[in-house]
């Protein structure tokens, strides 16, 4: 098999399992159960999936499972500009079939309670003193966004820690799946704690296909989940090729 179509294969797969563990533990919480995963569960649930399946695409693809980390690698030259476009289109292939898996795993109530396990702005949401209703403010919209730039930005460090750093001990996705735990603890209540489009965008596309769809207003927030992650991953890079990572180390181990 080409080496290309390989790297795109594994980041579909990554990427699907990826979502339909992230996406799905937040749709079991509201599941008629006894147990229900609290936000503890749901990072451990996530930051282990992106562990794993890091680990076991790294060998064939350097993308990373997420659309925002394989833009920045092409802007820091780590990922040529036609690979890193395969790479991101395969994500969001993956994304949204996980999506359609999860459409069809779980009831609609449970589905729209859950908004499909799509990542959405919660605490930043603005309740309007005259109606009494919940609805989203400029400020809201621009603090989700920055939160999700901060924490695609610590992503962004352990990415280049885990795989462009030989002072860092080889450890696989471990780094980014610790750091990806972290993420939702700290950002489940405010943004969900995506630092991922991909995460947002699959289950995203299928809330459409869900009764009354119109009151989720799917797209309100999407500044957050586009441009917060890609900005917040630039500028993370930036950051830690200016401060960490020595100018002779520009390459991942192995890479020609």
């Amino acid at each position: 098999m080409d080496e290309k179509l390989r790297g795109c294969l594994a980041e579909l797969i990554g990427t699907f399992v990826l979502v339909l563990f992230s996406a799905g533990a937040v749709c079991s919480y509201y599941l008629p159960s006894d147990y229900r995963p609290e936000v503890a569960g749901i990072a451990m649930a996530e930051g282990f999936t992106l562990a794993v399946m890091l680990t076991a695409i790294l060998p064939v693809s350097w993308g990373c499972l997420n659309p925002a980390l394989t833009l920045m690698l092409w802007v820091f030259k780590r990922l040529e500009g036609r690979q890193a476009f395969l790479l991101i289109f395969s994500q969001l292939v993956g994304a949204v079939l996980a999506g359609l898996v999860l459409r069809l795993l779980f009831s609609d109530a449970v589905l729209t309670s859950a908004r499909m396990g799509t990542p959405h702005l919660k605490a930043l949401l603005a309740v309007d003193p005259r109606t009494g209703e919940q609805g989203l403010a400029l400020a809201g919209l621009l603090t989700g966004t920055a939160v999700e730039m901060v924490l695609t930005a610590v992503l962004a460090w352990a990415i280049f820690a885990a795989l462009y750093n030989p002072r860092t001990p080889r450890l696989g996705g471990l780094l980014p799946g610790l750091a990806q735990a972290a993420i939702v603890v700290v950002g489940f209540h405010l943004t969900g704690g995506s630092a991922n489009p991909a995460l947002w965008f699959g289950p995203l596309v299928w809330q459409y296909t869900l009764p009354g769809w119109q009151q989720l207003a799917p797209l309100a927030d999407h500044l957050a989940y586009w441009v917060g992650p890609i900005v917040g991953a630039l500028v993370g890079a930036a950051l830690y090729n200016a401060v960490l990572l020595q100018p002779d180390h520009g390459h991942a181990p192995g890479q020609r």
